[in-house]
């Protein structure tokens, strides 16, 4: 593979896990624990066919989902100019990676410019933290990931629900605290709660982020899973979390 271009302000990672390498900012946009704990909460469906990712970002959680269920066609959803050129640039650098496309595209907009119910599955790791919460960072580019400038999380989930066919499913993960927020935002799209997981930073910690699944239509009861701790107490990385950096990704294999 040949050395792709790489500016100043930039960075090539590899995937923990995965022969992927991807093109990360260093200003705090690059990808986290949060989007890969994201791209293996997800199941698959045999007839998932159509998956979305908002706020795409550099594309990391496109490209996951792309790894795990090679059949997947997917298309990100990024409004930052700076991002949704870099998630090409990866696009470019792992042609390998066929059927993703990115979409420079505002949340906001897209049921005046995207078909309703055109997909299967929509996953996103939105902005955390409302506006006036919080400092915002200085970089331009991590205070419009972390910070609602562009979207709140009521028009991530008005953007899932508009997308998703009936029976699809949304994946996203959140921080806690604004956990009962997210689940009436569903119910008014007519989403119920499928699947919960918590985040535990470090281990004897309350959690700070959940990993939640919804359908649209579904009326039944929620599967609770158990939690997910990312540090033991001895600061040093559970064993969950060193056997998903070194195993990586679940795979489907009948995907």
């Amino acid at each position: 593979m040949q050395q792709p271009f790489i500016d100043t302000d930039e960075r090539l990672d590899t995937v923990p896990g995965t022969d992927l390498s991807l093109i990360q900012k260093i200003d705090g946009t690059a990808f986290a624990i949060d989007t890969l704990l994201l791209a293996n909460f997800v199941r698959f469906n045999p007839d998932m066919n159509f998956a979305g990712d908002l706020g795409s970002g550099s594309g990391i959680l496109s490209f996951l989902l792309k790894y795990r269920k090679p059949d997947l066609q997917v298309t990100g959803f990024e409004v930052q100019d700076e991002l949704h050129e870099l998630s090409l640039r990866n696009l470019e650098l792992n042609r390998k990676f066929t059927g993703i496309s990115f979409e420079h595209i505002d949340v906001r907009e897209i049921p005046a410019r995207m078909l309703p119910e055109s997909f299967d599955l929509i996953v996103s790791n939105p902005p955390y933290f409302p506006m006036g919460n919080g400092r915002l960072p200085t970089r331009p580019g991590r205070a419009m990931a972390r910070h609602e400038l562009n979207g709140t999380l009521k028009d991530f989930v008005e953007a899932a629900t508009y997308l998703l066919s009936y029976g699809g499913k949304f994946c996203l993960i959140i921080p806690s605290s604004r956990f009962y927020e997210v689940v009436e935002y569903l119910k008014a799209g007519n989403m119920g709660l499928k699947r919960l997981q918590f985040i535990i930073p470090k281990e004897g910690e309350k959690s700070h982020l959940s990993l939640i699944e919804a359908e649209r239509f579904y009326n039944g009861k929620h599967e609770p899973m158990p939690n997910i701790t990312i540090h033991l107490a001895d600061g040093s990385f559970s064993p969950e979390l060193k056997h998903l950096f070194s195993a990586g990704l679940k795979v489907e294999k009948n995907g």
